[in-house]
């Protein structure tokens, strides 16, 4: 990916702020986050995943992942761009 920018903010306060900084940017199309970062937001997370406009936030999986996130993302995807991945 071309011109990423990040963070990793460790603690929930600090996720929400990097998030909502990230989502503030006129130019960021997608904003991701870690399966650990985002359960660390707990039920806090669903308001980013359920919005209806850009960026988009999605939650990826990462090395702590043992639910199986990569299965939701492709879903995801599938269902919001219309891509079968």
């Amino acid at each position: 990916m071309v011109g990423i920018t990040g963070e990793n903010p460790v603690e929930a306060e600090e996720i929400e702020r990097v998030i909502e900084k990230f989502m503030a940017e006129p130019d960021v199309g997608v904003v991701l986050i870690t399966n650990s970062r985002a359960k660390r937001l707990g039920a806090k997370f669903r308001k980013y995943i359920e919005r209806r406009r850009l960026p988009l936030v999605l939650r990826i999986p990462d090395r702590h992942d043992a639910e199986g996130q990569a299965g939701e993302l492709r879903e995801y995807l599938q269902r919001t761009l219309g891509i079968r991945l």
